[in-house]
């Protein structure tokens, strides 16, 4: 009886432990309420500094006094021991438990409040220690070193889970063996190499872990009792090697060893090199409290725990692992169905990929809810300072850093993406090759992920608001779930086929943005993607690109933060269901999801340019055609590949899709295109074109090997003949060309036309030979925009030449393309006259062999650019530009800029000297709601190369389009370069005012996205272009 009563005692006592303010922060994380920053749910799991924890014995006196609190009953520790596995045992499952369910069984037990568990910073430092393994076994010992003068301490041990919000469960106590006060020897040290290795330190405890333990992330806590306060966290992993859970989570603990600095160095800080090149895990972690940049964000407490919760809570089927263990015991990852990595997971060696792409290549799904990872590449080798224990050192020269091969071994331990110095798969092999996501942004940001509503209708949304948005809305998430580091995904050799991208946010910085191999950081403006493919062998992998996707799980986690996120949490059970994943208890507001019954791919076709075509080389040339799904799915990419399959680019769109590019010398081509579903379904069998590439422009829509059905028409009446046509590049037009019969004599006059009958330019043709190809040119050449409709005719006294019917299709070199015949507007034109005058009519769609000659003009960017954001969100009149020169003497014959929808009013482009002369100006006129607007100039003006000129527009309602920072680095495209800012005083210019005037400020060097209309005075482009802008994929989102 008296034990009996010493338990209700104790547990009187300990059931007023957990404190009223972290079950408040709870209930409000789950409400989506804001938690104060005071609070332990929007800052870190634990107390507040300095109170004393459970069992501590201090006196009285001294408690109350730390703690502002009653001092609490005392416990002698010897009844302490025995009360134990009472306290153990107290509280039943509930009934609603599947009693299969391992994690909802455990996660019934009665949890321990934070107050309890949770240790603030590194702890003390009179007390600390580590596990002599990062992971054991169920069934088998962990034992621990502990360096302390304490007489007397105890070690409580936790595993960490939801438990009703607690967050961790008490398991049990354990007494150190060691005759105290133990005193351990000095760590080692390799002063080479900056390794500190404790591993010389004598055991000090050690935990039996029993077979019925359930595998977790579990804490023991090093408690002083000798009457000095002082207390501090060992962690480690208990595995569970028999049971088959559906998902394994890997914990980042190489990470967390990397951020280390126990010892005074880490892989950050400390020798020989402002760094160490070897780190061991034979030291106690100090990262909550070493005050080294990143090294609180990369620890446990920060994302991984978030994440431990929220699987936990909903009583998903997980066991745990580390990343030593998946670099030594590769095959134990292939009885599970799915494998988690999570937060900071930066550091991996070579026998950790191969064995997380071996599990990928046999089925199993991989879910990546980390950023930065798989960035520095490791080896492991055995600690030095006791007899040898394998994967005890981590090492990193970080040759990158060095630029040179610095690491004695053989093998490289710079980043995996750096080709300077080894080959795949030493080196040379991007992080996205495995996870999808390529490392971006570095340092601690705290930026939000965005789905605009082009993604939204992508299955990973289903049952989420992101679901309902509308054309031209963004779903933006909580501030910190990008972050605090993130990956982008752009289109390399190394991308996964059929890559799904399933959300957008483009963030400009001026420093953070990596620039190379892994050595330099600076200005630039990643794009962030969600992404996810499915391996040949059906595993889906899932990158989230982002160090804190957790945060938007759950909202109890180190740092300040804001309130967990329905919507990611939907996603994220969504996204398990899909990896055939399904939780025993979901939280409420969640919605079971289930695998895809979708294994058809979509099919793609392509309308331009047409099969057969030739297409010029050196020249910019678009790709257009559509794509469909007809297995109850979505579109969700469409890839191009223009070199028989080897690479393969995103096309912009969906649906409908287009990309651009730089042809390259003459010969035939191949072009192929494939579509992937947003189950990751890859149509197996592109489409395919094959065209010529011919010579470089002045270009035509037909090549002059090209001949009509029938030469001579037999029509002797006098008429017009023409063509309706659209060029994809702003250029020059200057003549018309037309197939000649034998039969076809007399006078022949050419014209160009607008769309609407307007005579743009006309001439005669002279010294016309027999038959074939005959061409005219005009005095002027004549300007033309792209993706406007113009007319191309020529008068006849005696015939024509004719192919009936030809344009019930489009004709398209890529460049030029004769319009389809439509509905309302026909193609194939004529109108009977004696004198030359615009054709109206059609005739069953007959091309009567009209074209053009033209010259794309140079501009900055084509039509496929677009900006970070489409409007600033700044009102203001203002006028914006852009500082650019010529690599060759030419005449600039317009102006473009991108407008957004809110860029309303009339716009006014305006050609400058550097020193501020009007040269040109002009109105633009007919400008579409958003996209690329372009106006000519009256009259080309002659430039002079490598000299600086201004091309400007005036917008009188302000909302310009941006991308900051841009100009921090020169950007050329052909014959146009747009200098640095540092080499002329600022690049990305504007000036408030009603009205035109010289643009001469700046401010972060911003891009307005204008760009001057370039012609050579030969209206020939010369060379090659100087740099190729790669088409986007997408459109960047809208961010305010």
């Amino acid at each position: 009886m008296a034990v009996a009563a010493a338990v209700v005692a104790l547990l009187a006592v300990a059931g007023t432990c957990w404190a009223p303010r972290h079950q408040a922060a709870e209930a409000a994380g789950a409400a989506g309420a804001p938690v104060s920053a005071g609070d332990s749910g929007s800052s870190r799991p634990g107390p507040e500094a300095g109170r004393a924890p459970r069992g501590t014995k201090a006196g009285p006196r001294d408690r109350a006094r730390e703690t502002g609190r009653p001092a609490r009953k005392q416990v002698t520790p010897e009844l302490r021991r025995q009360l134990r596995p009472f306290r153990a045992a107290r509280g039943q499952a509930r009934q609603d438990c599947p009693p299969t369910s391992v994690i909802c069984l455990e996660n019934e037990l009665p949890g321990s409040p934070p107050s309890e568990w949770d240790v603030p910073g590194a702890g003390s430092s009179t007390i600390q220690g580590f596990a002599t393994d990062i992971s054991v076994d169920k069934g088998a010992t962990v034992e621990f070193k502990v360096d302390t003068p304490a007489t007397d301490y105890r070690l409580d041990i936790y595993r960490i889970g939801y438990y009703g919000g607690m967050g961790a469960r008490f398991v049990t106590t354990v007494q150190p063996f060691a005759i105290l006060p133990q005193t351990q020897p000095a760590c080692v040290r390799q002063t080479e190499t900056g390794l500190v290795d404790c591993g010389n330190w004598a055991v000090s405890a050690s935990w039996a872990v029993p077979v019925t333990a359930v595998s977790g992330v579990y804490i023991a806590n090093l408690i002083r009792e000798d009457g000095t306060a002082g207390r501090s966290q060992m962690i480690f992993i208990v595995r569970d090697d028999s049971r088959g859970a559906e998902i394994l989570v890997q914990t980042s603990d190489a990470t967390w060893q990397a951020y280390n600095s126990y010892g005074g160095n880490s892989l950050y800080n400390g020798s020989p090199a402002g760094r160490a090149f070897k780190v061991s895990y034979n030291r106690p972690f100090v990262d909550r409290g070493s005050g080294l940049s990143g090294a609180l964000q990369s620890y446990f407490y920060n994302s991984e725990y978030p994440m431990i919760r929220w699987l936990e809570a909903n009583a998903y089927d997980v066991s745990y692992t580390t990343n030593v263990d998946t670099a030594r015991s590769g095959p134990e990852i292939l009885e599970h169905r799915a494998f988690l990595s999570v937060g900071h997971d930066e550091y991996w060696s070579l026998s950790m990929r191969d064995n997380l792409a071996t599990a990928r290549d046999n089925g199993v799904s991989l879910a990546f809810f980390s950023g930065n990872e798989v960035f520095w590449k490791t080896r492991w080798e055995n600690s030095i300072a006791d007899s040898g224990t394998p994967f005890r050192t981590m090492v990193c020269y970080k040759e990158t850093l060095a630029n040179r091969k610095i690491d004695p071994s053989p093998e490289w331990t710079g980043t995996w993406r750096d080709p300077r110095f080894a080959t795949p798969p030493n080196g040379g092999f991007p992080e996205n090759e495995l996870t999808g996501t390529l490392f971006a942004t570095n340092g601690s940001v705290a930026d939000s992920l965005a789905v605009p509503f082009d993604y939204s209708r992508l299955r990973l949304w289903r049952n989420t608001s992101v679901a309902d948005l509308l054309p031209g809305q963004t779903a933006v998430f909580p501030s910190g779930t990008l972050g605090y580091e993130w990956d982008a995904a752009p289109d390399t050799a190394f991308t996964p086929a059929g890559s799904v991208k399933y959300s957008r946010a483009t963030i400009g910085r001026l420093d953070k943005i990596l620039l190379d191999f892994g050595s330099s950081y600076g200005p630039g403006v990643p794009t962030h993607n969600l992404v996810l493919y499915k391996h040949s062998s059906g595993a889906l992998v899932f990158g989230a690109g982002t160090t804190q996707w957790s945060w938007g799980l759950d909202a109890v986690h180190d740092r300040p933060g804001t309130p967990a996120d329905i919507r990611m949490r939907q996603a994220t059970v969504n996204l398990f269901g899909d990896m055939g994943l399904q939780p025993a208890s979901l939280q409420a507001g969640l919605v079971p999801a289930f695998p895809s019954t979708d294994t058809t791919p979509p099919t793609t076709t392509i309308s331009a340019p047409t099969s057969g075509a030739t297409v010029p080389s050196g020249t910019t040339i678009n790709l257009r055609g559509t794509a469909a799904d007809s297995g109850g799915g979505s579109v969700a990419g469409v890839e191009i590949s223009i070199d028989n399959g080897v690479r393969w680019f995103q096309a912009k769109g969906l649906t409908d899709w287009q990309f651009s590019f730089t042809t390259g010398a003459a010969g035939p081509l191949t072009i192929r295109v494939r579509a992937v579903d947003d189950s990751g379904n890859l149509q197996t069998t592109p489409a395919t074109r094959a065209v010529t590439i011919g010579e470089q422009c002045p270009c035509n829509t037909w090549p002059t090997s090209t001949t009509p059905a029938l030469a001579d028409s037999g029509d002797p009446k006098a008429v017009e003949v023409g063509v309706r046509f659209q060029a994809t590049s702003p250029g020059m037009i200057s003549g018309i060309r037309f197939y000649k019969g034998v039969g076809n004599t007399g006078t022949h006059v050419g014209s160009l036309w607008t769309a609407g009958g307007q005579l743009l330019a006309r001439a005669t043709f002279t010294d016309e030979s027999g038959s074939g190809w005959q061409q005219v040119t005009f005095s002027t050449p004549v300007p033309a925009s792209s993706n406007t409709t113009y007319v191309a005719s020529y008068h006849s006294t005696s015939g024509y030449a004719l192919t009936r019917p030809y344009f019930g299709a489009e004709y398209s070199s890529g460049l030029l393309t004769g319009l389809a015949s439509g509905v309302t507007v026909g193609n194939g034109l004529y109108s009977y006259s004696s004198t030359p005058t615009f054709p109206t009519s059609t005739f069953k769609t007959t091309n009567y062999w009209v074209d053009v000659v033209f010259d794309p003009s140079n501009a900055l960017w084509d039509d496929t650019a677009e900006p970070a954001l489409d409007t600033a969100g700044d009102p203001k009149a203002v006028v914006v530009g852009v500082k650019f020169a010529s690599t060759t003497d030419g005449v600039v014959t317009g102006v473009r800029f991108y407008k957004a929808p809110q860029n309303t009013g009339t716009h006014t482009a305006t050609l400058w000297t550097a020193g501020g002369q009007l040269l040109a100006s002009t109105t633009f006129t007919n400008e579409t709601a958003s996209g690329w607007q372009q106006a000519n100039f009256a009259n080309p003006v002659p430039i002079i190369a490598n000299t600086t000129y201004v091309a400007a527009y005036h917008a009188p309602n302000g909302n310009y389009s941006i991308t900051r920072p841009f100009f921090t680095t020169e950007y050329g495209r052909g014959s146009l370069i747009a200098p640095a800012g540092a080499t002329v005083g600022g690049n990305g210019v504007y000036r408030y005012g009603s009205a035109s005037s010289f643009p001469n400020n700046t401010y972060q060097f911003t891009n307005y996205w204008v760009s001057p209309l370039f012609s050579s005075v030969t209206g020939v482009q010369s060379g090659a272009p100087a740099a190729r802008l790669v088409a986007r994929a997408e459109k960047p989102a809208k961010r305010r």
